[in-house]
């Protein structure tokens, strides 16, 4: 029986072995087939990603030349150069020379402008700075130009610039590409310009990009192309293809219909497939087209495959030859074993990386800081040690980053969750940068964090780095939802140099204040700032304190935005400075108003000099004095209405008191307030709605009304008792002010008497009326 039974568990055994192989065979031709898929297409998303970033390399030259020949016109037409080019009908010699001269000196000073015209067809006179020459419309060498002008439409200014390629002066067969911009003067509609300045821009800058770009693709057949809207090569590697229109071409047809912005695409061309990445500039309305083949970027994709496979079938057969010999009485106990082994060889690893990290970290740190000054030796040992990828011995380059809005970083979250999203944000970094450089990131104190890598110092390498900080940046904001600022420093030759460039490059990231939260601020930034302290603007602060104190909030933001103004490009300790100065100015003027009525004002000079520490940008200090100067004029304005108030009240109540008085009238009270005549009763008239006069004459009035009603005094005594002297006067008003007359008043108190009201709540107008 043992033997039958044996070799029904070998049978078992065997099938239990072949559908195990069967399986894994399966499982593993799956995963590779899936592994390859999308491998393939993630190649395919990479060199679109790539193409798609040198165009808009490209497309932003472009665009930057474009706004750099604006510039430049703008520039060309200050001044009486042109105008006396354009309109001077003397044809003085020497006025015209110095003129065309002076024009010639600014084109000098711009390399990327070849010539400019200017073309009087009403002087018949065109002036050129190519080679300082005078001609007739007839006799000029650009006789192309003189046809567009002609034929000039209103529309032609959208299809600026013109690519054109234009003869050489004094030669008869050379020629060069240009950009064209044409600006024409006193424009009528429905006339063509007579007069206009024509500014020729160089193709070579951009064409020498897309050679030195193509350079890098060594296939036959790759190639990157510039088009306009009609399909006319305007840019090329090549320059006999300048101005050639190859609409034709399929590929660009559907290019040039698409309505997307970029996009990409698969093509055959000549029967081999290509593909086509291509990137639009809407200032320009022209089209940046890269043609690549799908061998130069698929051929590791077909090598992956062949590997893959090779791969699978070892597996396989070791898979097998495995399970053949293995069986599960033997293996499960020592299977047990090594795991419960590899499991704790893992956490061990883990926490020696952690540690190491951790070390890595603060000797780098150190070394920014100037804390620690190692020698050669060491230096090579540390980074085999730590595990620092950087080589210090060699060039290097430091980006600072800093976290945007910290203060809220620090407010919303705990110590633990800040760890956690500064080694996140770190580890983005990190993953980014690996790519393309030999870099470590190292975390400092506060709101920083430092990319060190390894710099050739090429201008290439410059802004593979923007790109790259670009990347960083859009990649936390889309997975954290957090704004990074950068600074980025010079290339640095000497070890020595590394303490001193990050203190230069922190101090540099200082200028987010200027540029705003999510700026890259690179060396040449700082050259746009002054190096000498600016003087304080004392007089624009002392115009804005007097017109705080008069409550012209209008004129106090006028003020501030010239003081802001002239603060533009100082330096960051005299802007800073300087705004601290001028808050003191403010609170030193305001300290009575903040002491004694508004709180918020106090805090607000409280909140401004505890915290200017955590300003980032001018717009939070702005916001600050905005609603400080809002506070001020607000709470000025209280007083004033309060004290108008106040004297208002003490008016009335010296009037109520001193009515019996006959000299009692305007001067006497302004007089006794110490005002002038005008400016109390034009006081009091604001307040009351009437004249000090009227409410005199109320007050005495009432006083008579009461007497009439509760005495039997008679009228020469009441009028000595009310401040009354012109007796004629007094009936006239008294008639006026209650609509009867003085006797007439007197018989209907008399009647209200013999009806039993005494005359204490007689209404005559209610009695008059009846």
């Amino acid at each position: 029986m043992a033997v039958p039974v044996k070799l029904q568990s070998n049978r078992l055994y065997t099938k239990l072995l072949l559908a195990f192989t069967v399986t894994v065979t399966i499982l593993i031709l799956g995963l590779s087939a899936l592994l390859y898929q999308n491998y393939s297409s993630a190649s395919l998303a990479n060199e679109n990603r790539l193409r798609t970033s040198m165009l808009n390399q490209i497309s932003y030259s472009m665009n930057y030349m474009d706004n750099l020949a604006h510039k430049f016109m703008s520039s060309a037409i200050v001044g009486s150069n042109v105008p006396n080019l354009l309109y001077n009908q003397n044809d003085d010699k020497m006025v015209l020379d110095n003129a065309l001269r002076n024009l010639d000196m600014l084109v000098v000073t711009n390399d990327y402008v070849y010539s400019v015209y200017t073309i009087s067809l009403s002087l018949d006179r065109i002036a050129s700075t190519e080679d300082g020459g005078f001609y007739s419309a007839l006799s000029f060498y650009d006789q192309d130009v003189i046809s567009l002008l002609q034929k000039w439409d209103d529309q032609d200014l959208s299809t600026m610039p013109i690519a054109r390629r234009i003869p050489k002066a004094n030669s008869s067969s050379g020629f060069i590409n240009v950009y064209s911009y044409i600006l024409p003067f006193q424009l009528d509609p429905g006339k063509h310009p007579s007069q206009a300045v024509v500014v020729n821009i160089k193709s070579n800058a951009l064409r020498e990009l897309i050679a030195s770009l193509n350079n890098k693709i060594d296939d036959t057949g790759n190639d990157i192309i510039v088009i306009d809207s009609n399909g006319t090569v305007v840019n090329h590697a090549e320059e006999n293809m300048f101005l050639r229109n190859i609409r034709d071409e399929e590929y660009i047809r559907t290019v040039l219909d698409s309505d997307q912005a970029t996009g990409s695409f698969k093509t055959t061309i000549d029967g081999q497939s290509y593909n086509i990445a291509y990137v639009s500039s809407q200032s320009l309305n022209w089209k940046f087209i890269s043609r690549i083949s799908y061998q130069s970027f698929m051929s590791p994709v077909d090598a992956v495959k062949s590997s893959t496979l090779f791969t699978s079938i070892v597996v396989l057969f070791l898979g097998f030859l495995c399970s053949f010999f293995m069986s599960k009485s033997i293996y499960s106990p020592f299977g047990r074993l090594i795991e419960t082994v590899r499991l704790k060889s893992d956490e061990l690893d883990r926490k020696q990386r952690n540690h190491r990290q951790s070390l890595r970290n603060h000797w780098l740190k150190d070394l920014l800081l100037g804390n620690k000054d190692a020698a050669h030796k060491e230096l090579l040992s540390q980074t085999a040690e730590l595990g620092i990828k950087t080589d210090l011995t060699g060039s290097l380059r430091i980006i600072v980053f800093r976290l945007d809005h910290y203060r809220m970083f620090l407010d919303k979250y705990n110590e633990r969750e800040r760890g956690l999203l500064k080694y996140g944000i770190a580890n983005i970094i990190e993953t980014i940068t690996s790519g393309e450089f030999t870099s470590d990131v190292i975390e400092m104190d506060s709101d920083k964090l430092v990319l060190l890598l390894e710099s050739t110092g090429s201008e290439e390498e410059a802004s593979n780095i923007l790109t790259l900080v670009k990347s960083i940046q859009h990649l936390v904001h889309d997975y954290l939802h957090f704004s990074l600022s950068a600074a980025i420093s010079e290339t640095i030759e000497s070890r020595a140099l590394l303490s001193e460039t990050y203190s230069d490059t922190l101090a540099l990231s200082m200028y987010r204040m200027i540029a705003g939260h999510g700026s890259i601020l690179t060396p040449t930034f700082r050259s746009s700032i002054r190096t000498e302290p600016s003087p304080f603007p004392e007089g624009k602060a002392k115009l804005l304190l007097d017109s705080l104190k008069l409550g012209h909030l209008d004129k106090v933001k006028k003020y501030f935005d010239e003081f802001v103004h002239g603060l533009v490009d100082a330096p960051y300790e005299t802007m800073l400075s300087s705004y601290i100065h001028l808050m003191f100015m403010i609170s030193s003027s305001f300290h009575s108003v903040a002491d004694n009525s508004n709180s918020r004002i106090s805090n607000a000079f409280h909140t401004y000099f505890s915290k200017i520490d955590y300003f980032e940008t001018i717009e939070e200090i702005h916001q600050t004095f905005d609603s400080l100067f809002s506070e001020i004029v607000l709470t000025v304005d209280s007083m004033k209405h309060n004290k108008r108030n106040i004297v208002v009240d003490r008016i009335k109540k010296m009037i109520e008191e001193k009515y019996p008085d006959k000299n009692l009238n305007l001067s006497i009270l302004a007089e006794e307030f110490q005002m002038s005549n005008v400016y109390l009763g034009r006081l009091f008239k604001e307040a009351t709605g009437e004249s000090v006069a009227e409410y005199i004459t109320k007050v005495r009035m009432a006083q008579v009304k009461q007497l009439l009603n509760e005495s039997n005094l008679s009228t020469k005594e009441i009028l000595e008792k009310c401040g009354w002297e012109d007796l004629n006067y007094f009936y006239t008003l008294f008639k006026k002010h209650f609509g009867v007359s003085l006797s007439q008043y007197r018989l209907l108190i008399k009647s209200s008497d013999h009806q039993g009201t005494n005359g204490l709540d007689l209404n005559p107008f209610e009695l008059v009326e009846e």
